[in-house]
C-alpha cells in the first residue's frame, strides 16, 4: 500500500535531482564544458554514464522477460558486446579526432550533404530516444501513484528538462551517475522480492516453460541475431556513445570506461530480465512493462515501495537528460558547425529538444517501439557509412549519402510493409531472421558500393585522419 512517505520519496528523489543539475550550471559556461565536458570526464564517468544511459530501457527489458524468460536479457547482453566491439575497433580513433557529435565525422570524412542528413536522422532519432524517459518515467509513477499518465510525465519533465537546459552534459553525468547507483540498488532489490511472490524457485521451474528458463533457447538464438542488428550495431555508431567518448580525457581513459560499462550493462540486463520472469509467475495477464512496477507495489512494505519505485523511476528518467543534450548538440553541429553560438541560445535549443520529446511521448506510449524505430532507422543510416569511413578509402561522398538515405528507408520500409505479409507484427519486438535493420543494413551496404565506384575517389586530404597508416597509431602516442 502506497503512503504519505512513499510520496514523500519519490518527490524528494525529483527535487533532489533538480538541485544537483542545477549546481552544475557554473560548470557549463563554455560551449566545451556545456556539450562535451571541457573533455574531463575520467573511466569511472565514462562507464557509469555509458552504463546509465543504456539502462533507460529497464523497464522494457522487464517486460521482455516477461513475455521470453530469459532471453529477454539478449536486448542488454548483446549491448554490452556491442561496447566491447568498439572497445577493440575504432574507440580510440574517435577520441583522436577530439571532435563534438556523429555529424562531425561525416564532415571530415565525407561531406556537409552526409552531415545534414544525418543531423535530421539522428534529432528525430534521439528526440523519439528522449521520450522514452517520460514515457517509462510516467509509467512508473503512474503505477505506483495512480497518477494519469500525462500528468505523470509533465512531473517529471518540467524538472528534468529544465537542469539539463541549464546545466549541459554535466548535469547529464553527474545526475545519470546518481540515478544509476539508485537503479542498481533497486534492482538488488526487486530480485528477491520477485522471487518469493512468485512462490520460491521451484513454484517458477515448475510454472514456466523450459524455454523460459533458457538464456539459450530458440528464441535465444533467434533474439541473439536480431539484437545483434539492432543493439550491437547500435552502440557502435550511437551519436550519445560517441559524444560521451569525445568528453574523455585521453584514448586511455575512454577504452577503459567502454570495458567496463559493457559488463554493468549485462549485469543490469540480466537482472531486469529475471525480475521480469519471476514476475510472470505471479502476475500472469499483465501488461508486461509494468512488470517490476506490479512486485514492488505488492510485495514491498511502506518506504520500499518508494525507494524501488524511484529505482525504477532513475532508470526511467536517465533518457531524458542525455539525449536531450545528444539531440541539441547534434542540431548545433549539424546545422551551425562552425559558429560558436551563444550560451543562452544553446541551452533555448536543449529545452526546445526536451519539450519536443515530451509532446513525442504524450502522443505515443510504447517505449519498446519507439527503440526499435529509432535503431531501425539510425543503424542502416550510420553503421556501413562509419565503417566505411575507418576503413575503406574508396568510399566517397556521394556514396555515403545514398548508402544513409536508402539504408534507413529499405529498413522502415520493410518492417511496416514486408514485415506484417510474413506474419511478423512490426509493432512487437519479435525475433525474426529477416530483421528489417539487417535489410537496411544489407541494401546500405551495396547502395555504398555501387555509387562510391560510380564517383571519384576522395581526396587523401579527407583520408588522412581515418585510415590507418603503418606506422604506430596516434592514439598510441599520446600520453594518457
Amino acid at each position: 500500500m502506497i503512503t504519505i512517505i512513499d510520496w514523500a520519496i519519490v518527490f524528494a528523489y525529483i527535487a533532489l535531482m533538480f538541485i544537483v543539475g542545477i549546481t552544475m550550471y557554473k560548470r557549463s559556461g563554455a560551449y566545451d564544458d556545456y556539450l562535451i565536458a571541457g573533455r574531463k570526464f575520467n573511466a569511472l564517468y565514462i562507464a557509469l554514464t555509458l552504463a546509465a544511459m543504456i539502462s533507460s530501457a529497464t523497464l522494457g527489458v522487464s517486460g521482455l522477460g516477461y513475455l521470453f524468460g530469459l532471453s529477454g536479457a539478449w536486448f542488454f547482453i548483446m549491448l554490452g558486446i556491442g561496447a566491447w566491439i568498439l572497445f577493440f575497433t575504432i574507440a580510440g580513433r574517435l577520441r583522436v579526432l577530439a571532435q563534438y557529435a556523429i555529424t562531425d565525422i561525416y564532415e571530415l570524412r565525407y561531406d556537409s550533404r552526409c552531415r545534414v542528413l544525418i543531423t535530421v536522422l539522428g534529432v528525430f532519432a534521439y528526440i523519439t530516444l528522449l521520450s522514452i524517459g517520460f514515457v517509462g518515467g510516467g509509467l512508473v509513477l503512474n503505477a505506483f501513484f495512480n497518477i494519469p499518465l500525462v500528468i505523470a510525465m509533465l512531473i517529471i519533465a518540467i524538472p528534468f528538462i529544465t537542469y539539463t537546459a541549464l546545466g549541459g552534459i554535466w548535469a547529464s553525468a553527474v545526475t545519470n551517475i546518481v540515478k544509476f547507483l539508485v537503479l542498481v540498488a533497486g534492482l538488488a532489490i526487486l530480485i528477491p522480492t520477485a522471487l518469493s511472490g512468485a512462490g520460491g524457485w521451484e513454484k517458477v521451474i515448475t510454472t514456466l516453460s523450459p524455454d523460459k528458463l533458457n538464456l539459450f533457447s530458440d528464441v535465444g538464438l533467434l533474439s541473439i541475431w536480431s539484437f545483434f542488428w539492432l543493439m550491437t550495431l547500435s552502440f557502435w555508431v550511437a551519436a550519445d556513445i560517441y559524444q560521451i567518448l569525445f568528453a574523455a580525457k585521453s584514448v586511455r581513459t575512454a577504452r577503459i570506461g567502454l570495458v567496463f560499462a559493457g559488463i554493468l550493462i549485462i549485469i543490469v540486463g540480466m537482472a531486469a530480465a529475471i525480475i521480469g520472469m519471476f514476475a510472470s509467475v505471479q502476475f500472469p495477464g499483465i501488461p508486461p512493462e509494468a512488470a517490476a512496477p506490479f512486485v514492488a507495489l505488492t510485495n514491498l512494505d511502506t518506504g520500499l515501495s518508494g525507494l524501488v519505485s524511484v529505482a525504477l523511476l532513475s532508470g526511467s528518467a536517465i533518457a531524458v537528460v542525455i539525449f536531450q543534450i545528444v539531440a541539441a548538440t547534434l542540431l548545433i553541429r549539424g546545422i551551425w558547425p562552425k559558429l560558436k553560438m551563444s550560451m543562452n541560445r544553446i541551452r533555448v535549443i536543449s529545452a526546445i529538444m526536451g519539450s519536443a520529446g515530451f509532446v513525442l511521448a504524450a502522443i505515443f506510449q510504447n517505449i519498446i517501439l519507439l527503440v526499435e524505430l529509432t535503431f531501425r532507422i539510425m543503424i542502416p543510416a550510420t553503421f556501413v557509412t562509419v565503417l566505411a569511413a575507418f576503413y575503406w578509402k574508396r568510399a566517397t561522398a556521394a556514396g555515403a549519402f545514398a548508402s544513409s538515405l536508402i539504408g534507413s528507408s529499405i529498413a522502415v520500409s520493410w518492417a511496416f510493409l514486408a514485415l506484417p505479409l510474413l506474419g511478423v507484427d512490426p509493432l512487437l519486438l519479435q525475433p525474426t531472421l529477416l530483421e528489417p535493420t539487417f535489410i537496411g543494413v544489407l541494401a546500405s551496404f551495396i547502395a555504398l558500393i555501387i555509387v562510391s565506384y560510380l564517383t571519384n575517389p576522395p581526396s587523401m586530404e579527407k583520408l588522412q585522419l581515418f585510415i590507418p597508416r603503418r606506422d604506430p597509431k596516434p592514439y598510441e602516442k599520446e600520453k594518457s
